[in-house]
């Protein structure tokens, strides 16, 4: 249960850190994004640094279960590598 409840909190620390970037890929839907999104983050979960985030976020006492800027940066690049080797390129935003 406990890991189920860390993996929850993983994507959703993901979810955040990705949300400022928009991925396209010529001829690509936004479902087939969100398939690629969710195997990348499934890929993350089970590498080491997925790991290392897990264990960041579940923290010791006085951590008090907040992942590290470290694990959480390292997640976020993870995962654009993992959509970029499918095809994803980031999008600029304009503000």
């Amino acid at each position: 249960m406990k890991l189920l409840m860390s993996m929850v909190g993983v994507g959703s620390l993901l979810l955040c850190g990705c949300a400022e970037v928009k991925y396209v890929k010529a001829g690509a839907t936004e479902a087939d994004f969100e398939a690629d999104k969710v195997a990348c983050h499934d890929q993350l979960i089970m590498s080491s640094s997925g790991a290392d985030l897990v264990r960041a976020q579940m923290g010791s006492p006085a951590g008090r279960g907040i992942a590290t800027q470290s694990a959480s940066e390292t997640a976020r690049r993870d995962v654009d590598q993992c959509l970029r080797e499918k095809g994803w390129m980031p999008q600029p935003q304009s503000k």
